[in-house]
């Protein structure tokens, strides 16, 4: 994915229902900014991470993470954040928790 290429993130499924990375961010814009457990992320798997990626990665800036069923199924948007974070031997990362369904399989 090239910079700036993040806005056209969608995710679908079989019969082509999408959700893109646009609806998340309207329906969380409100959502208050929390601090997020690295250690309850951690069943989540990482994406590949470019190493210029995760270390010019902004912590100030929150992650998106889908929650259902009080548990945080997937990382939306912040993998190299979230890395950036454990490298640096944090406990908490800011993030932003969408409680919407997405479609599983991601695409760009």
């Amino acid at each position: 994915m090239k910079v700036g290429d993040w806005k056209k993130t969608y995710w679908q499924d079989e019969q082509g229902n999408r959700t893109t990375i646009e609806e998340v961010l309207t329906e969380i814009q409100n959502d208050p900014v929390v601090n997020i457990k690295l250690s309850d992320l951690s069943h989540i798997p990482s994406t590949y991470i470019e190493e210029h990626r995760r270390l010019t990665a902004d912590l100030s800036f929150p992650i998106i993470v889908q929650e259902k069923n009080g548990e945080y199924k997937s990382i939306l948007d912040g993998h190299h954040r979230r890395q950036k974070a454990i490298d640096k031997k944090r406990t908490y990362i800011l993030g932003k928790v969408y409680r919407g369904e997405v479609i599983s399989e991601k695409r760009n």
